[in-house]
């Protein structure tokens, strides 16, 4: 029954409630309907006072007064939709221009207020958009939007070579893919000797990178395959011998350090399914062993399958040392000392000591083994695995690791090869490469240098070889500004000649930017590294997002401050209109025409002070840049904009001037509805 009386009177509250919903909503769409009409009203004088200036030309004016004033009254009639016992919103707004006219004073001093308070909003957020759009300019161009550079991952088995450059072809939206090989040169200019980095690059990819010569020209060549040279077995210098590791082979001897609180597994032989002969923990100081080559197993990092046997199975770095040994079995640690919280038991020999016994360990990801030795005859690393120590060339097409000769055993034979003969020795350099060699830029392009290039690690098919080219001329075609490293470019094909299979990196360029997250997500998911340009520019643009919110905000208080001071004005006026107020009810004007009549006043002021108020922050904005800039042309930056104004800021803004001239205007609009026409007539 409780339930019943309580169902029925939910429904006749809502019933209670529908009128006032109704109302409610068809209030506002009269509100938004209002509005819509006064800015057609206010965009059509404003357009028809343009046209009638003497300096529009008279032809013009005379083909457009006719079509926009018929089409403005079309417009104003569709919105102005109202029974013939009401007045006119059109006549309103009529009326309230010339309300405005009758009292220019004030009506000036309102708008200031208003254009002030949104100037001050315009001005800071403007600042704030400027900014953005400065910064972002500087870090990135529209090209750069669309391009993504890939890398291999740390550890990865994936590596960038002609099959990579063929799938990532066949990835949906892609339209180039740039590969780019880094090595070192050795070059030799006038006796002096320097070593410094060398990017084998396309002329493509120079172009897509914005890489634009302030001297002589880049090189033409956008070849991927060159002839390579054959030599007694030997393909441009990589070598057909090879040597494998097998199972057990001892690799190096070492220092290791377990993590801190985990026990780890040792085992009989270095093997995963070998039996477990005990568990340990870490111990003070800095334990001793010998790592050597054991059975595959999964681990965060590469060294659960660093290596290969000669029979192409994968094996793992597994380390062989003397540890004391705990027993995993339940026990208690109040009854039994020697149990540890983990349920953990020190494991005892005959003589009642803990056991110290011989085994293997696979190391976990934060195990530290650090080389004390390498073992006569070993193998490293032999697989397309191999991780080799890098260096990095922060040059002009950003961080490009560089394979390091201390990666590669030092035993190493250095195979010399000679450049092919498709090798077109030119040569792009930088200014910071002219500075070392002590050139002038004006005298540079022509010259000619000898270089000689180092290629060692993951670049070649066998990661334990290192190849050096003989010494080759190479003439200097041009000169980029680039002033951080001393880096030089050459054709991709010269490199190639010299037996390179895999790739530094490569640049994947897309149709449109809208495509450039899925094309990243599918080259990684095939195992490699992104970078791109797009990250740094999200990043930006959020730093720059929040900044623009408290510029905002500090704008709002000036809005805040022109509100009250509108709100005054308005409330003050009413004072002064009451027996005009009076007159007007006396006429036959209704009360809610009256309201209607001030709203209009009210939002008229906002809106002209809103337009007022966007020239006049943009033009602070302009007169700001223009002071930064005058400082800036002298430090050589030239010309700073620091003022950005989106078209629809602009219109929010619009926006936002109507909604605070209507709130400013309810109440003073209200009260005059109050106003009894007989008491205002008899006001004194």
């Amino acid at each position: 029954m409780n339930n019943l009386l309580s169902k029925i009177s939910i429904i006749l509250d809502f019933r209670t409630l529908r009128p006032k919903i109704k109302w409610l909503g068809l209030e506002v769409l009269s509100r938004l309907n209002f509005v819509a009409l006064l800015l057609f009203y206010v965009l059509g004088v404003s357009v028809t006072a343009i046209i009638r200036l003497r300096w529009f030309p008279k032809q013009l004016k005379d083909s457009l007064m006719k079509p926009f004033y018929e089409q403005q009254i079309k417009t104003l009639a569709f919105f102005d939709r109202r029974d013939f016992t009401s007045i006119s919103r059109v006549a309103l707004i009529e009326l309230a221009f010339q309300n405005m006219k009758a009292k220019k004073t004030r009506t000036m001093i309102t708008v200031g207020g208003m254009a002030i308070g949104i100037g001050a909003i315009v001005f800071l957020v403007s600042v704030g958009y400027g900014l953005e759009h400065m910064v972002v300019s500087r870090v990135a161009r529209l090209d750069e939007m669309k391009q993504t550079d890939v890398t291999s991952q740390t550890g990865s088995i994936a590596k960038i070579n002609d099959k990579t450059l063929a799938d990532f072809s066949g990835v949906a939206s892609v339209t180039s893919v740039l590969p780019l090989i880094a090595v070192v040169g050795r070059v030799n200019y006038q006796n002096s000797i320097s070593d410094m980095a060398v990017y084998g690059v396309t002329t493509e990819y120079l172009t897509q990178s914005a890489i634009k010569p302030v001297e002589g020209k880049i090189f033409e060549s956008n070849e991927l395959v060159a002839k390579l040279q054959e030599a007694e077995g030997q393909v441009a210098g990589v070598s057909t011998d090879r040597d494998f590791a097998y199972y057990g082979m001892e690799i190096q001897d070492v220092n290791y350090s377990l993590p801190e609180g985990v026990w780890i597994r040792i085992r009989e032989k270095p093997d995963k399914t070998s039996n477990i002969i005990g568990y340990s923990k870490r111990v003070e100081g800095s334990p001793s062993g010998e790592e050597v080559w054991g059975s595959q197993y999964a681990s965060e990092d590469n060294r659960g399958e660093a290596g290969v046997d000669e029979n192409g199975a994968t094996l793992g770095k597994w380390v062989k040392a003397s540890l004391p040994l705990w027993k995993k079995e339940k026990c208690s640690v109040v009854e039994q000392p020697d149990c540890t919280d983990g349920g953990y038991l020190v494991s005892r020999d005959a003589s009642g000591l803990q056991e110290i016994r011989t085994g293997y360990f696979a190391p976990l990801a934060d195990t530290i083994v650090t080389s004390i030795g390498i073992k006569e005859g070993s193998v490293l690393a032999l697989t397309t695995d191999t991780t080799t120590s890098a260096t990095g060339v922060n040059g002009a097409l950003g961080w490009v690791e560089i394979a390091s000769e201390a990666g590669v055993i030092s035993t190493a034979e250095v195979k010399k090869i000679d450049l092919g003969a498709s090798a077109l020795k030119q040569a792009v350099v930088n200014r910071s490469m002219l500075k070392v060699l002590g050139l002038k830029e004006s005298e540079a392009v022509g010259k000619v240098f000898t270089v000689s290039f180092v290629v060692v690690g993951d670049l070649l098919d066998d990661p334990k070889e290192k190849v050096e080219s003989s010494p080759a001329e190479f003439k200097i075609v041009g000169v980029v500004p680039d002033e951080k490293s001393p880096v030089f470019y050459v054709p991709f094909v010269d490199l190639r000649t010299l037996g390179i299979t895999n790739y530094s990196q490569v640049k994947v360029v897309v149709k449109d930017q809208s495509a450039l997250d899925k094309v990243r997500r599918q080259i990684e998911g095939l195992g490699y590294s992104t970078r791109s340009v797009a990250d740094t520019v999200s990043q930006i643009t959020s730093l720059f997002g929040t900044v623009r919110v408290v510029l905002g905000i500090l704008g709002m208080v000036a809005l805040a401050v022109a509100s009250l001071g509108m709100f005054n004005t308005l409330t003050v006026s009413l004072l002064e209109r009451t027996r005009e107020v009076g007159l007007m009810k006396a006429m036959g004007m209704k009360s809610t025409e009256v309201q209607e009549l001030f709203l209009t006043e009210s939002m008229m002021m906002g809106f002209f002070g809103g337009v007022l108020g966007i020239f006049l922050g943009y033009m602070a904005g302009k007169v700001l840049g223009l002071l930064l800039s005058t400082f800036a042309i002298f430090k050589g930056v030239g010309y700073i904009n620091i003022s950005f104004l989106p078209i629809t800021f602009v219109l929010v803004i619009i926006l936002l001037s109507f909604i605070v001239g209507m709130v400013t205007g309810i109440y003073p609009a209200r009260r005059a509805t109050k106003i009894s026409a007989l008491n205002a007539l008899r006001y004194e």
